[in-house]
């Protein structure tokens, strides 16, 4: 028998990618600004001295902070004196081959013997290549 009214072809159901790519582009976009404000979220509140001979380390380098009360941070965690020592040491025996790096960024109102002494107990622990951060006099306004 004939067909009164022509067979009409149901739309093959499809994926739109355009639509997809951008929704997966601003998703990468968002995660690469909120990750490089991640970076800033562990670091100890400290105001370093200014310097108009400041420059810049490369490498990978141990970061040593200590606050204005004088205690001591890595990595944002409060070591005493011991655990710095063996942080230090681990950290140049794991460096090995290259010439181990160790910068101490300390608060401009900490006393000047406890930095000494910390830069005294780093060398012990073996540290040779050590530098004091500072920031750069002319961003200081």
């Amino acid at each position: 028998m004939k067909k009164l009214l022509p067979e009409r072809k149901r739309p093959q159901p499809q994926i739109v990618l355009t639509n997809l790519i951008d929704v997966i582009l601003m998703l990468v976009f968002f995660f690469m600004i909120t990750s490089s404000f991640a970076k800033e979220k562990n670091r100890i509140p400290i105001e370093l001295p200014a310097a108009s001979s400041s420059g810049i380390s490369q490498g990978e380098i141990l970061s040593v902070v200590i606050n204005n009360d004088g205690v001591a941070f890595v990595n944002s965690i409060e070591l005493n004196v011991d655990a710095l020592k063996q942080k230090v040491a681990e950290y140049i025996a794991s460096n090995q081959g290259t010439d181990p790096q160790i910068l101490v960024e300390a608060d401009v109102s900490t006393d000047y013997g406890k930095v000494v002494s910390l830069l005294d107990e780093i060398r012990m622990a073996g540290g040779k290549n050590i530098g004091l951060s500072t920031k750069n006099k002319s961003e200081v306004r």
